[in-house]
């Protein structure tokens, strides 16, 4: 213990830090001089499922905050799966400001729902704010994150009194390079919201019900990356959309009309979901010239999946190189044409089970695909005999001169 007692405060906080909190507190019953040296952390993570729930979490984490004082943290964490006074919660985001936080991540199942408080939209020092469900925003009108890069909101419900709520968020954050949106009440009903932003990099927007209110328009210059789901059942508008920078884009089970318009300079898109592949054949004069793409992601989770848009995507993807087809490929024919100059070299084919109806469709698609040079088969199989009939049936099938074949095998977890 001498050893140890003549080393600086830094040096043991440092060291205390490799320790998971709820160890580290104990050594507060050293010394006089050890009683504060626990909280003294860059990162804190507080968690009820390390410490335990209840009132034992609440009386655990004010006593962290109560002995750092005003210590500057770099990142805190906070995380508690079991109900909790939102009263509580509250309370630990004043208190977790003074602290000159960068990274701040609340993820709570609160008994009510969380008012954020007003100086969480005026702090300087953050970098990252992440809030799971059940928060809601009161957005001031000298809102101001400079810093802020991150922003992650999952149900967060943003409002103020002139009902552009988000808009206001997102323009007083001027260095802003990644948006997270999950939920549908990120907005007031009935309203159009504007994600613009000249810094945005990344955006994720997912929702999880049925969303007929969300007349989105994009104005993201530098975006290179967007994910995007949402359950919509009408035509989206999308009023505005300027996405001159996109790289990738990633679209699950929506509606995205305009957002088609977008996607001129992507080089890689992923596209899964029935209604998706429903609205690019619908609306497939909207398609533009995907000039830029080179990788092509299908997942397939319906046996209603219309192939049709399949064709209709190779002929406006001049260089397109690698197709990826994922998920089963149901027993479903189809006669669509892919043109005689589809460029795609290389096919993988993620879930393959060896049925009739697949390798139909493998035939059709090596007979298409006449630039193929290599074809990669993720085959599901239960035992040896299966595995010899499915690469039989595959080494067997037309294909170009030059394309090869690569079959791994894999358990049969279906």
């Amino acid at each position: 213990m001498d050893m140890i007692n003549v080393l600086s405060d830094d040096i043991i906080c440092h060291i205390l830090s490799f320790l998971p909190l709820s160890e580290a507190t104990s050594t507060s019953v050293l010394s006089k001089r050890w009683r504060y040296l626990f909280a003294y952390r860059t990162n804190l993570h507080l968690d009820d499922q390390e410490v335990g729930g209840g009132q034992s979490f609440i009386d655990f984490v004010d006593r962290v905050l109560s002995a750092s004082g005003n210590f500057h943290m770099r990142k805190i964490s906070i995380k508690c799966l079991k109900s909790i006074d939102a009263g509580h919660v509250t309370r630990w985001m004043t208190d977790v400001l003074k602290h000159g936080v960068l990274h701040l991540d609340i993820d709570v199942s609160p008994n009510k729902r969380i008012l954020v408080p007003l100086e969480m939209f005026t702090c300087k020092t953050l970098v990252e704010l992440k809030l799971s469900e059940g928060f809601d925003a009161l957005i001031p009108d000298d809102v101001s994150l400079p810093s802020l890069k991150t922003l992650c909101l999952t149900t967060v419900c943003c409002y103020n009194s002139d009902g552009c709520a988000f808009e206001k968020l997102l323009s007083a954050c001027r260095v802003l390079e990644e948006l997270f949106i999950s939920g549908r009440s990120w907005q007031r009903r009935k309203c159009c919201s504007t994600v613009s932003s000249l810094t945005l990099k990344k955006l994720t927007i997912l929702s999880t019900q049925l969303s007929d209110y969300w007349d989105l328009s994009l104005d993201t210059p530098s975006l290179a990356y967007v994910e995007y789901s949402d359950k919509v059942q009408k035509d989206c508008p999308y009023p505005y959309v300027h996405l001159p920078s996109l790289i990738e884009a990633d679209i699950a089970n929506s509606n995205p009309t305009n957002l088609i318009k977008g996607l001129r300079n992507v080089e890689t898109l992923e596209l899964s979901g029935a209604i998706t592949c429903l609205i690019f054949h619908y609306f497939r004069e909207a398609i533009p010239m995907l000039s830029k793409l080179s990788r092509l992601s299908i997942t397939i989770d319906s046996v209603y999946y219309r192939w049709e848009y399949l064709p209709i995507l190779l002929e406006k993807s001049p260089n397109l190189q690698t197709l990826v087809l994922k998920g089963p490929n149901y027993d479903r024919q189809y006669e669509q044409e892919f043109g005689h100059s589809c460029p795609v070299k290389v096919l993988m084919i993620t879930e393959y089970g060896g049925k009739s109806g697949e390798l139909e469709l493998m035939e059709h698609l090596l007979e298409k695909l006449s630039c193929l040079e290599l074809v990669k088969v993720r085959v599901y199989a239960i035992n040896d005999e299966e595995k010899s009939r499915i690469t039989k049936d595959l080494l067997m099938v037309p294909k170009p001169s030059s394309c090869k074949i690569q079959i791994k095998f894999c358990e049969n977890t279906k």
